[in-house]
């Protein structure tokens, strides 16, 4: 990997170790003096985090020189495609964690926000940004590493990574109206209420919605109250109690055509929202 050759830190910390595929994130100690250096370009968003130590550190990039004085808790970005010359020097090594975020997710999460514009958009490029939430998301990420906790973290906190990103460092085109989204969820709704027998996956709502699986579960719970699979649960148990109301079928028949496979599933579902049994219910309503 050219980028990762240019560099002159020693790499200390990889995602790739801890079986992390969706994001890479890697720590450096960084030496004391670089009197210069060229980073590759790559096509991901790249989020550098000073960790420990100061540097008083120069970048060129887009025809300027930029300067500012790194510690603990400072913050850069490099855009997709840009090099930039580098040159610092500390009165000791620092330390820093380097987070790439995936072309391919911030494509994906763009179109969601400003409708397939992806490619127009002016990524950040700052040697230094002010933002509170990115480090604590990385160095959260960071431990998540170390604990060797599943790629499933990886992914999550990257997609929130990229639509902060986008929210509060990218000016977008105007977004879709709220109708548009309205519709997209009422989509799904249906899509749950007329597969109440069915096995459903998270990629069947999320390839009905057009979204990513990270954005439709925050905007269907923005707008149902709820996740996906607590309001799926919650219309097979309404369902099950119109069928058992009208008496024609047995609770092990209900059971099968409201999606559960074994009737004591069932019955534990039933009772976790409606608070009694199948069995008391139908006694209680007769």
């Amino acid at each position: 990997m050219e980028a990762q050759r240019r560099l002159k830190g020693q790499m200390t910390l990889c995602s790739w170790d801890a079986g992390w595929r969706s994001t890479l994130l890697r720590a450096y100690d960084e030496p004391v003096e670089v009197q210069e250096l060229d980073t590759a370009p790559t096509v991901d968003q790249l989020l550098v985090l000073v960790t420990d130590g100061t540097s008083d550190i120069e970048a060129r990039y887009r025809g300027a020189w930029h300067r500012t004085r790194y510690r603990a808790g400072d913050l850069g970005m490099t855009a997709p495609g840009e090099e930039v010359r580098l040159r610092w020097r500390g009165d000791e090594a620092h330390r820093t964690l380097q987070l790439h975020l995936a072309a391919d997710m911030i494509a994906a999460v763009a179109s969601e926000l400003a409708g397939g514009t992806a490619h127009r958009l002016q990524l950040p490029n700052q040697l230094s940004c002010d933002d509170p939430v990115i480090p604590d998301v990385m160095q959260a990420m960071e431990r998540a590493v170390e604990a060797k906790l599943p790629d499933l973290y990886a992914d999550s906190a990257a997609h929130f990574l990229v639509m902060h990103v986008l929210m509060h460092h990218v000016r977008l085109p105007a977004l879709h109206g709220a109708g548009y989204e309205d519709r997209r969820l009422a989509a799904v709704d249906a899509y749950l209420r007329d597969n109440l027998g069915t096995q459903v996956s998270l990629d069947d709502l999320a390839g009905v919605a057009a979204m990513s699986k990270f954005h439709l579960l925050r905007v269907f719970k923005r707008r149902f109250g709820e996740p996906p699979f607590r309001r799926l649960t919650r219309l097979r148990v309404e369902e099950a109690k119109r069928r058992l109301t009208r008496g024609s079928d047995s609770i092990t028949e209900i059971a099968f055509a409201c999606g559960y496979e074994n009737p004591s599933h069932f019955a534990a579902a039933f009772r976790r929202v409606v608070g009694v049994s199948p069995t008391r219910y139908l006694r209680d309503t007769r």
